[in-house]
């Protein structure tokens, strides 16, 4: 999972998938303790899109994973593209921010006790437009367990943001929440369904010289379905669809190449 940009509260979730011999996390932004084997690489290309009823927004999100041990990968997402279209004031487009995570599973999962995994996150603020990114970097700690049952898997997050602050402004730290249902069986479909949100922690706001900063997280509650098609062992299509609690409706198309 990782903290992500907001535009009038519009969530941008990326859509995912991997080989269907794994258990696979997405197009879920809950983090799991399923990490990459050693040496397994995976890349993902998506095509966002978003609209509510004060604008759209288009994003064309990246992922590369690569396992550095059995029980520690590193993920990295740039955001190639990123276009901000609001029903009024100018439009926005450009490079998005680039975010890396660290995931490392400290403990396997036993008969009854889940497996658990630390994971720690930045984001780079790559993005040029400050509608687009804060300018600032941020950093996320999470606390992570994945349990399965049969196919099935269950996923639950806590996580901290520190977030940073632009010239004029004072934004909260973030505290985060994920819960997860995954089912990623042998067959050529999956399914998954997830719930998370984040709160900010005390008063942080924006002051007068500087009135909004859209792209600063907090306090959102995001619903996603999603379906995996794998029409090929190591080629997958996703689709999935969100829904936030500023009634901004996402659907998000993705292209999966995987190799373990």
């Amino acid at each position: 999972m990782q903290s992500r940009s907001y535009l009038w509260g519009l969530r941008v979730l990326p859509i995912l998938a991997l080989v269907q011999v794994l258990y696979s996390t997405v197009p879920m932004e809950t983090e799991t303790a399923n990490t990459q084997p050693r040496h397994g690489f995976e890349g993902d290309l998506a095509f966002e899109y978003q609209i509510s009823s004060q604008g759209s927004e288009m994003a064309l999100p990246v992922a590369l994973e690569y396992g550095l041990l059995d029980n520690l990968e590193l993920l990295l997402e740039p955001v190639l593209y990123t276009a901000i279209l609001p029903k009024a004031g100018a439009n926005h487009v450009g490079l998005g921010d680039l975010e890396a995570t660290l995931n490392w599973r400290c403990l396997d999962e036993g008969s009854r006790l889940p497996a658990f995994a630390l994971a720690a996150e930045v984001k780079l603020p790559t993005a040029k437009d400050s509608l687009i990114g804060t300018g600032k970097a941020d950093y996320t700690g999470y606390l992570v367990a994945t349990k399965a049952f049969g196919p099935v898997q269950l996923h639950g997050n806590v996580g901290y943001t520190f977030q940073g602050s632009p010239k004029g402004t004072s934004l909260s730290n973030l505290i985060s929440f994920a819960f997860a249902v995954d089912h990623a069986g042998t067959g050529r479909w999956q399914w998954m369904a997830e719930v998370l949100g984040n709160s900010p922690i005390g008063s942080g706001a924006t002051v007068a010289e500087n009135p909004v900063v859209p792209e600063a997280a907090g306090g959102e509650l995001v619903g996603t379905v999603g379906v995996r098609y794998f029409f090929l062992r190591n080629l997958a299509l996703a689709f999935g669809a969100s829904y936030d609690n500023s009634q901004a409706l996402q659907l998000a198309p993705g292209l999966i190449l995987a190799f373990h």
